[in-house]
């Protein structure tokens, strides 16, 4: 009676051990749980906004230096003052010129007179040349005055065909003879070295030296 108990004890036993086994195994064989799902990225930080630009700052250019240049007591001009041939009409093309004359003075107020000589070449009357020469050295310098420079600072001087630079038998010397010359004769009201305003010319138009 006592085996019979303990083998049916034993049997007992065996036969419980495979339940409990497989009540483990299926607690092990479930679903396992989901992953936690990752981390949102954070937001990227807002691009700072450009700095404004600074508005540039207006600045007065200062003027360009004057073409006409100055040697001794003469004016070196970067072109030709250019007439109606036979009178005394200056032409358009001698306007650029004249411009840079009367920038030139403005930058040089220490010139208190400059001498604006007329001259011709040897055809036709002496009478007549000296004549032209003149009145187209008043008109350059009317020119001027129009232009805004004190006319005390100017004086109008025909010489005629007096001064050639350039021999008159020739075309070409005799282009060379007719020309418009600038001499300062003054600085700050005293005279180029004793010069004489005239010059041994006659005046045209007022003399702004005359007694």
């Amino acid at each position: 009676m006592g085996r019979k108990l303990v083998a049916s004890l034993f049997t007992t036993a065996l036969i419980a051990l495979p339940l409990a086994s497989g009540c483990t195994i299926h607690a092990q064989a479930g679903t396992p749980a989901e992953p936690p799902p990752p981390p949102t990225p954070a937001a990227p930080a807002p691009t700072p906004a450009p700095a404004p630009t600074p508005a540039p700052v207006a600045t007065t250019p200062a003027p360009a230096p004057a073409a006409v240049k100055q040697e001794g007591n003469k004016l070196k001009m970067p072109g030709a003052i250019v007439f109606e041939t036979g009178k005394a009409t200056l032409l358009p093309e001698s306007n650029a010129v004249l411009e840079q004359l009367r920038v030139f003075l403005e930058q040089k107020p220490q010139i208190s007179l400059l001498r604006i000589e007329g001259h011709t070449d040897n055809v036709g009357q002496p009478a007549d040349n000296l004549k032209l020469s003149g009145e187209r050295a008043l008109a350059v310098r009317q020119w001027l005055v129009d232009h805004k420079v004190d006319p005390k600072r100017l004086i109008a001087v025909g010489f005629g065909d007096q001064k050639p630079v350039a021999d008159n038998k020739t075309e070409e010397g005799r282009a060379q003879n007719r020309r418009t010359e600038f001499v300062v004769v003054e600085l700050n009201g005293k005279p180029w070295m004793g010069s004489d305003a005239i010059g041994g010319g006659t005046v045209f138009g007022d003399n702004p030296r005359a007694k």
